[in-house]
């Protein structure tokens, strides 16, 4: 019960992550970042449902690693990006949360970092 819970919640980190790229290609930074956000987000609760049988309630990217990483051995990116891609919770949805524009080199960082994390669950996962 619990893997194939977490697969569904994987699954859902890998239709964000399309989102991500879709729109890192088409100049839509902002959404880029959000959805990079909720598809590591998603990927980590992924492992830890699957293998705690529960997930953190929190959108904090790097509290949700730290704890997946004592459950499973994960090459994770390390905490400056992990907290680089938590920001992005709060400020890619919302207009008046940042004062600079996303930038297309910000949004590329976001999604290499989720896909990273993305990658590392699945590979625990399948």
């Amino acid at each position: 019960m619990a893997k194939s819970e977490g697969l569904r919640w994987l699954d859902k980190a890998r239709e964000h992550l399309q989102l991500a790229k879709l729109a890192l290609d088409n100049g839509i930074y902002s959404l880029s970042c959000f959805h990079s956000q909720q598809a590591a987000e998603q990927a980590l609760k992924s492992v830890l449902i699957t293998f705690a049988g529960v997930h953190l309630l929190t959108h904090s990217i790097v509290k949700l690693a730290a704890e997946a990483s004592l459950l499973k051995n994960l090459t994770l990116p390390n905490k400056e990006r992990l907290e680089e891609l938590e920001d992005h919770y709060l400020q890619a949805p919302y207009p008046n949360a940042r004062m600079s524009r996303y930038s297309f080199e910000e949004a590329e960082r976001a999604y290499m970092t989720a896909e990273v994390v993305v990658y590392e669950c699945s590979k625990v996962l399948t």
